[in-house]
């Protein structure tokens, strides 16, 4: 005959898991975010001419709590990944998935407050050995930017275009 557990062995058990379990990276993208890339008509035509990319690069960080305040950087923050995380995308206006990178709990358990997120942009640097593009950047809560696509505007440095920062 089956009988249930009961509420209190269930949680026993539960809390044993759980502590035998090792602390894992949470799910990479549980970090991503959707971007709308916006280019001029010059920059659009310049990096379609010139089979040219796009180069984004991301920074997670965090306030440190008050027993993490030695590990964190120059700038105060504590780091959530060993280095920046980047990805390429096609050298075109449109929607762009930034995909985020694996973050460990016990680095999580360091902050005290949001997971925050730096995003630039770059050409990809395919065809010239200097970046063309001057971009909008994301400096800000993750959460926020989770909200809804953000829009990027991108256009080329001798445009000298007016950027700014987002959320």
């Amino acid at each position: 005959m089956y009988r249930p557990a009961s509420l209190a062995a269930l949680a026993l058990a539960a809390t044993v898991c759980a502590a035998a379990t090792p602390a894992r990276p949470a799910a990479a993208d549980s970090y991503g975010f959707d971007l709308d890339i916006a280019l001029s008509q010059k920059a659009a035509a310049t990096l379609a001419a010139r089979h040219e990319q796009l180069f984004l690069f991301a920074a997670y960080y965090g306030d440190p709590n008050r027993q993490s305040g030695k590990y964190a950087d120059e700038a105060g923050h504590i780091d959530l990944t060993t280095q920046s995380v980047t990805m390429t995308a096609p050298g075109r206006s449109g929607p762009v998935h930034f995909k985020g990178p694996p973050i460990s709990a016990r680095r999580l358990a360091m902050l005290d407050g949001p997971v925050m997120i730096n995003l630039n942009i770059a050409s990809a640097r395919k065809s010239s050995a200097d970046n063309l593009l001057a971009c909008d950047f994301i400096d800000g809560k993750l959460a926020d930017v989770r909200k809804a696509p953000i829009t990027l505007h991108c256009g080329l440095i001798d445009e000298r275009p007016a950027t700014s920062m987002k959320p």
